[in-house]
């Protein structure tokens, strides 16, 4: 069971504000060098970590019980054997940038409208364990974006997360895309072992990628942007270079996908693949 160790006197919070903005049953300070166990541990918003202590803690009214908590991560050092470890998912990577182009409706499907096109080829891609290559293969098209964008076309624009629903359902891929994901959320999916389509803030008409892995240590989130390297939360690109496990470190993630709709993330959410349960909620 991981152990949390607290580097500086701080404040344990039920949700994620300024100490001087809760009420005394709403947090818990805690001095230098104390200790408690916890059952569960995520990144979460603003540099706070989600922490689940093994034991309900009591609030600073002396009364209340807390059954989960938030605190400042730099104040924190986690140990133990169970402590929260690296993934990374083996997910090949696609860039969106040479894709065929396709007309649906007089509407071009150019490469650089492809972005959630691509992601969800990875996606499917990967947990179908390569069954869109082995078809591009057979029909002798270019790549499994190929065959994936004339699916998605029968059910609207590349750009639709319904036609995409649709397009992975065809598949055999029950998802629903959300507008409300937290990053308990994200790394349930992950630790599932399934990738997670995210929707980031970009100019003004967004972006789409796939998380495959996050590390605690380093405090990122590995990415596959099909453009290329983002720098930073920033709209500039190296375009078409790199773009494979990029590391977003937490505050990026916190500018470009938790500050999107009242800090939450809008993502895809895999229930079920060929008709068995990957046990990830529904309704998020």
């Amino acid at each position: 069971m991981p152990k949390v160790i607290i580097k500086a006197n701080t404040f344990l919070k039920k949700r994620v504000l300024g100490a001087a903005d809760l009420a005394d049953a709403e947090k818990i300070f805690v001095t230098k060098g104390s200790d408690f166990l916890v059952t569960e541990v995520a990144p979460d918003r603003n540099q706070h970590v989600f922490l689940k202590p093994a034991s309900p803690l009591t609030a600073k009214d002396g009364t209340t019980k807390l059954q989960v908590v938030y605190v400042y991560e730099p104040h924190i050092q986690i140990e133990g054997d169970d402590a929260p470890q690296t993934i990374k998912l083996n997910v090949p990577y696609a860039s969106q940038l040479g894709n065929e182009q396709i007309v649906r409706d007089g509407q071009v499907w150019y490469d650089w409208r492809q972005c959630n096109t691509t992601s969800n080829t990875m996606l499917a891609n990967y947990v179908l364990k390569g069954e869109l290559t082995t078809k591009a293969k057979e029909q002798r098209l270019p790549e499994p974006e190929s065959i994936y964008m004339r699916i998605v076309s029968k059910y609207g624009d590349t750009t639709d997360h319904d036609a995409q629903t649709k397009a992975l359902q065809e598949l055999g891929i029950e998802s629903y895309f959300s507008y409300t994901l937290s990053s308990k959320d994200v790394l349930l999916s992950l630790k599932a072992g399934i990738p997670v389509i995210a929707g980031f803030a970009y100019k003004y008409s967004g972006h789409i990628c796939i998380i495959v892995g996050h590390d605690p240590t380093n405090k990122v989130w590995l990415v596959h942007d099909p453009y290329g390297t983002r720098h930073g939360a920033s709209d500039n690109y190296d375009i078409g270079i790199g773009g494979a496990f990029d590391p977003y470190g937490y505050d990026t993630m916190q500018r470009i996908f938790w500050d999107q709709g009242g800090e939450a993330g809008w993502g895809r959410i895999v229930t079920s693949i060929k008709g068995k349960p990957t046990g990830l909620p529904t309704g998020l």
